[in-house]
Order: C-alpha cells, then sequence, then structure tokens
C-alpha cells in the first residue's frame, strides 16, 4: 500500500451536509478530525467502501471502493492485481480527503488485507436487522438473549449501534480465524436464535416472510462483506452514527436517536473507543465451539479471500 504525508484540506465548508439538524460540511470536518484516530483504527489495512453525498444526505450518493480518478499520486491506495487501484485509508489525513468528497459512511471489511492473520475475520460478527425500522425494542430484546448465548459459549460480545435502526454484535478474537471456521459459528448461532426465539428472530432473506421478526444477517459475516464501521457517521437526517454501546447501556434502555456526531465525539472523550477496549476472545474458544457444531455444519462451503 502506498503513502505519504499530505496536508487536508476543506472546500466549500458552508454546504448543508445535515440539512435537519443544520450540520454543514465545516462541522462534519471538524467531527472527522477530532474522532479520526479512532475511526481509522477500524479502517486500516481492511477494505473499504465509501458511501459519497457530495452534496449532502438529500441530494444524490453512490457507493465507492475503487481510487477517484482525480485522486493525487500521493494518496495511499490497495493494489490488487487485475483491479484499479482500491480505496485505503490508513491515517486521518486520508480519512479527511475523503470527506473533503462527501464521504459520509466508512464500511470495513472484516479482516485484514495484509500482516499475520491477513484473510481471516478479526472477530465473529451479528448483524441485527429490524423489519420495522421504527422497532428497535425487538432489536435490543434480541441483542441481550444472544448476548446470553454467547455467555454460555464462554465467549464475550460487544454492541454496536448501526447509526440506523439496526445493532450489531461484535466478539472481538485475539487472534483472527479462518471463515471457514468463523462462518459456520455465526451461521449456527443465528439459526440457534431463530429456532429458540421464533416470534422475535428470523434467518428468514426475503423480507416479506419475516413479519415483524429481526433478521439475524449472518450472510453478512463473509470474505466479501463490509460492515459501517465504529464513529462512522450514517447518511441520515440527524447526523447519527455508529457507535458500541455497553451491555448495562442497552438493558437501560440506550437509543441509537441520541447517537448523533455532538453525543458521539463527547463520549470518545470521555470514555475512550469501547470496541477497542472490549475484551478478546481466545481464538481456541472459537475453535471448540466449531469442533462441537454438527457434522453439516461443519461442511458449510465457504468462500476464500
Amino acid at each position: 500500500m502506498k503513502r505519504c504525508e499530505r496536508r487536508a484540506t476543506l472546500t466549500h465548508g458552508d454546504k448543508l451536509y445535515f440539512p435537519a439538524v443544520g450540520v454543514c460540511k465545516r462541522d462534519y470536518m471538524s467531527y472527522l478530525a477530532q474522532i479520526g484516530a479512532h475511526l481509522v483504527r477500524h479502517l486500516r489495512h481492511r477494505s473499504v467502501t465509501l458511501v459519497r453525498c457530495p452534496d449532502g444526505v438529500g441530494g444524490r450518493r453512490f457507493y465507492q471502493r475503487h481510487l477517484p480518478p482525480h485522486a493525487p499520486p500521493t494518496l495511499p491506495r490497495r493494489e490488487v492485481p487485475g483491479e484499479r487501484p482500491l480505496i485505503a485509508i490508513p491515517d486521518v489525513e486520508t480519512l479527511l480527503y475523503y470527506g473533503n468528497l462527501g464521504a459520509i459512511e466508512f464500511h470495513a471489511g472484516l479482516h485484514l488485507v495484509q500482516g499475520p492473520g491477513a484473510g481471516c475475520p478479526t472477530a465473529l460478527t451479528f448483524d441485527l436487522d429490524p423489519t420495522d425500522p421504527h422497532d428497535f425494542e425487538r432489536v435490543r430484546e434480541l441483542a441481550l438473549r444472544l448476548r446470553d448465548v454467547l455467555r454460555d459459549l464462554g465467549l464475550d460480545g460487544m454492541a454496536k449501534t448501526t447509526g440506523a435502526s439496526g445493532l450489531q454484535v461484535w466478539v472481538p478474537l485475539e487472534e483472527p480465524l479462518p471463515y471457514a471456521v468463523t462462518r459456520p459459528v455465526v451461521n449456527f448461532i443465528a439459526a440457534y436464535c431463530a429456532s429458540r426465539w421464533p416470534g422475535l428472530a428470523t434467518t428468514e432473506r426475503l423480507v416479506r416472510h419475516r413479519g415483524r421478526r429481526v433478521y439475524v444477517d449472518a450472510p453478512q459475516h463473509g470474505p466479501t462483506r463490509t460492515l459501517i464501521a465504529a464513529y462512522s457517521a450514517r447518511a441520515v437526517d440527524r447526523a447519527l452514527v455508529s457507535a458500541p454501546v455497553s451491555w448495562p447501556e442497552l438493558e437501560s434502555g440506550v437509543s441509537p436517536g441520541a447517537l448523533d456526531i455532538d453525543a458521539v465525539r463527547d463520549r470518545l472523550a470521555r470514555e475512550g473507543d469501547l470496541l477497542a477496549l472490549a475484551p478478546r476472545n481466545a481464538a481456541s474458544r472459537v475453535q471448540a465451539v466449531y469442533d462441537a457444531l454438527p457434522l453439516p455444519w461443519r461442511q458449510m462451503r465457504v468462500r476464500s479471500v
């Protein structure tokens, strides 16, 4: 990955990025500058996909994972044979470069793309999506039950809001493990939740068949998938952010709607990065869970990186 020193610039700072709450581009860039080291921690050495909204969240938006054609030659990038250079964000300066281009959302792959353990996820991840975007209570309830399932298996998880209507539960690992191990474990636990609480959870991919149940999106744990990175804003009216929350906060009814860029900036200054501070689970414990799965689950075909 190529990189060098650059100085971030700001253009059109008065442009309204989040008109409903009066947040302009300058405000958003200030947020990125202040929390950037934490956000970059969850993007560095990973595949990155942006959601760009050059005219703010009310205007056009598009996904981007390749380097912009007008990018300066010194901008960091990831070279992959047979592809155009891919976006890489190793430092805050690069983060601010993309922020100035209107990047609101930063989505990251589950595995590192270089170094020891490259190609292997650094956490088990469970993506919980409500059928009704206004029914966060059911998502909260399922996340707490999933926490207890994980604890029964000897695993500790951390909840993270998506900045939209759902939650994710992360199980950070001391050492990366192959998807051939982690993906069957995630799929089995998702299926277990749907079986144990059929009125609350489902693994049904067709929305019309879910009813009011919360979708446990196990396929999202895969080598070609990305999840919204911790501390990334979302392209929604109220400038909400994807942020880790503690289990006591979730038990007491924390609302994702309260976690906007101002609140998350204050949380980070007060508490630090809860996801980075979360306990790491022994890879051997996850391997033991995998080894105990019924044979058909262990034979699940998993695409390699």
